[in-house]
């Protein structure tokens, strides 16, 4: 059924922008996320750079795309799969155009949001630990890091760069985001007020925010590349699904869920 499905004009219409998805990956994890960040001066004497290294994230990268990308993709696939109100035959289709949209919001986010760490190169709040200025350089003026010792090694010296925007805040949104905007658009909800469904819709966001500030915990990102980083993944998140949940509603007699 798969093999046929792929085949298909429905799923041929559609390959343009799988490609594109895995365009953005390759760029993501080869690319951009390999990049060296723009030498940005800063001062020894700047207090909100000598927080101390974390050597134990609270939100690993592996954590963070399993989150963003695995959760979401779990949820759409096992919700579809229970709907007895979907078509056997228009389930593949429904659950591949849910789960595209998903895929290129989050490839999207990840490939600008590396983009701008390396072009703004903020220092991370725990910076000044990964450099290592030896004692005889003048904390009051501005310095590059050039005079870094990097004890931690030059991978986190120039990772300590990458502070805005936070890519664990804006990947959880544009995934965790866009799966509260699917729940919410395709299953069947109580619109009063006290509907606990619009609660439980709501839920993933919960879990974004906690790993945007987990962040701030661990002492990598400053509060404002958290916000930056929202603000990006719930933009991303929401043009993504403006343009995919149209396609979802061609047959209304599979919409909405229930749950």
């Amino acid at each position: 059924m798969l093999l046929k499905y792929l085949k298909s004009k429905e799923f041929m219409n559609y390959l343009p922008d799988w490609i594109t998805v895995v365009t953005l990956l390759v760029i993501f994890f080869l690319i951009v996320e390999q990049a060296e960040p723009f030498q940005r001066d800063f001062k020894l004497s700047d207090v909100s750079l000598q927080h101390p290294f974390a050597t134990k994230e609270r939100i690993t990268d592996n954590m963070l795309y399993v989150i963003s990308t695995l959760v979401p993709l779990s949820v759409i696939a096992c919700l579809v799969k229970t709907q007895k109100k979907i078509p056997k035959d228009h389930k593949l289709h429904y659950t591949m155009i849910s789960m595209l949209g998903l895929m290129v919001s989050v490839s999207a986010t990840g490939v600008f949001s590396d983009i701008l760490k390396v072009w703004i190169a903020r220092p991370r709040p725990d910076f000044l630990e990964r450099c290592g200025a030896p004692s005889s350089v003048t904390v009051d003026r501005f310095v590059t890091a050039k005079v870094c010792t990097a004890p931690l090694g030059r991978v986190y010296l120039l990772d300590g760069m990458k502070s805005t925007p936070s890519a664990h805040a804006s990947l959880s949104f544009a995934g965790l985001f866009y799966l509260s905007l699917w729940l919410f658009v395709h299953c069947e909800a109580d619109l009063s007020v006290h509907s606990w469904k619009h609660i439980l819709f709501f839920l993933p966001n919960l879990l974004a925010m906690y790993v945007g500030l987990s962040r701030t915990q661990d002492y990598r990102h400053h509060f404002f590349d958290i916000a930056f980083g929202t603000v990006i993944g719930i933009g991303a998140a929401s043009l993504s699904a403006l343009k995919y949940f149209r396609d979802l509603r061609v047959r209304e007699d599979v919409l909405p869920i229930k749950v």
